[in-house]
């Protein structure tokens, strides 16, 4: 009587544990993985370590196409090239406008916000939010989503 009862719970064991792994399934899976893509974003700073974001200051980037970003760093305006692999990025070298700060906390905010730009490595978009990470920083930087064209 109790075989009857054991053939059922054994063909309900096979069935899980083959089925919880599947490498047909997951090599499936994995080939629609599309990374997370920059281009066409935009983003303001919301938190810089270290420091208090200036919130009027609009500190932001935009990445229109896929090799080159704009952005306001604080008072000046730049833009330069970009390159991005799955998560992994590097800014370029930018050209920026000239204008002064007057200020010197918007100036150290300008110098810290493209240091960690020159110094980026890695990405993580966490809709809205977009965490940058850089060599030699603890903490990244973290980005509110803004739809395109706030700042013109």
């Amino acid at each position: 009587m109790k075989l009857p009862l054991l053939a059922p719970l054994l063909g309900i064991a096979l069935t899980v544990s083959c089925s919880s792994h599947n490498p047909v399934i997951n090599n499936a899976a994995a080939a629609f993985y599309k990374p997370p893509s920059l281009i066409g974003t935009e983003w303001l700073l919301t938190d810089l370590p270290g420091t208090t974001v200036v919130v009027t200051s609009r500190a932001s980037f935009s990445v229109l196409e896929s090799s080159r970003a704009t952005g306001n760093a604080t008072c000046n305006r730049f833009s330069g090239g970009i390159e991005t692999n799955g998560n992994t990025i590097k800014f370029g070298p930018v050209a920026m406008t000239r204008m002064a700060c007057g200020d010197d906390t918007l100036t150290a905010q300008e110098t810290q916000f493209l240091k960690f730009l020159a110094a980026a490595n890695r990405f993580e978009m966490r809709n809205p939010f977009l965490l940058l990470y850089a060599d030699g920083y603890d903490q990244p930087l973290h980005f509110s989503r803004m739809p395109l064209n706030t700042f013109d």
